[in-house]
């Protein structure tokens, strides 16, 4: 790939998705997008581009082309201290919110949510804190999931089809679970037999909380509903430059309810962000409004 041929594809990048490419990643594109030239018979890059540009598929050339350059590196409960925050300080202030006459619902965006462990963190933390809050201790076994008629809707959103649809199958190797305590995977996950074996599935109970949906957050409207409580936005702020950083964070904002939070990844830190949010701590922040 040569050097021309690597800033038009930045730039075709850039305007699509917001991402920028940063000078030294000329290798690691030519790398990326090898399949697809080798998938259409396409021996060089500029008639790669040419193809992607011109192509009359209604964006899916477009689509493998993102596809190819987006990384996605996830765990269940990866960073685990959004979580315990989650399950100490947000779900009981909404429950207390609740039995002053609020809505007994809560809402979460994973904002980049990947192969989709990030989001089923999520929903295994709320049913778990809801559950504490209801009846401290936990529950007694055989009761269900969904304590007290509770509503749970989970966003989850990527650019990437591909992650998508593995998020949604949420079938996950076994070794992932390291760390998991033994009684959250017998009541969150079956273990695979037979020829899944190895594997485990994301039960119905859990799947059913989280909506997959891709969304480009460089188009103009984003095709969702205000009013989340938390807005997880995690480890992606480096795949942007400053100015579109802002923009997709003050945007999120918009669709937190008011006193709602934000989380980010543990080493992204947004000072020019402290005018719209209270910092708190562990790349916590809070939206400056009234509470809830």
């Amino acid at each position: 790939m040569e050097e021309r041929e690597f800033r038009a594809f930045r730039e075709l990048i850039h305007r699509e998705t917001g991402i920028w490419l940063r000078d030294g990643k000329q290798a690691m594109l030519a790398s990326r997008l090898s399949r697809r030239l080798r998938h259409h018979g396409i021996s060089d890059f500029a008639s790669y581009l040419a193809y992607v540009e011109t192509a009359q598929d209604g964006g899916r050339e477009m689509h493998e082309l993102i596809n190819c350059i987006t990384t996605n590196k996830t765990s269940f409960f990866r960073e685990m201290h959004h979580f315990d925050f989650l399950a100490g300080t947000l779900v009981p202030e909404v429950f207390s919110a609740a039995r002053q006459g609020g809505p007994r619902a809560i809402r979460f965006w994973s904002a980049a949510c990947s192969t989709g462990e990030e989001p089923y963190s999520i929903a295994i933390s709320v049913l778990a804190a809801l559950e504490e809050v209801h009846a401290p201790g936990g529950l007694p076994h055989g009761q269900p999931l969904l304590p007290g008629g509770w509503g749970i809707d989970i966003l989850a959103s990527d650019i990437d089809t591909s992650v998508l649809a593995t998020a949604a199958r949420g079938v996950y190797s076994e070794s992932s679970l390291e760390g998991i305590s033994p009684a959250t995977r017998n009541r969150c996950f079956m273990r695979g037999k037979g020829k899944m074996l190895g594997q485990v599935r994301v039960k119905k109970e859990i799947a059913q909380l989280v909506k997959f949906q891709r969304i480009n957050l460089m188009d103009n409207t984003w095709p969702i509903e205000p009013g989340f409580d938390g807005v997880f936005f995690r480890n992606a702020l480096i795949y942007f430059n400053r100015e579109t950083q802002e923009l997709f964070l003050r945007r999120m904002l918009r669709f937190l309810r008011p006193g709602g939070y934000l989380f980010l990844g543990h080493s992204e830190h947004v000072p020019w962000l402290h005018d719209a949010v209270v910092p708190l701590n562990q790349t916590v922040y809070r939206l400056r409004s009234a509470r809830r």
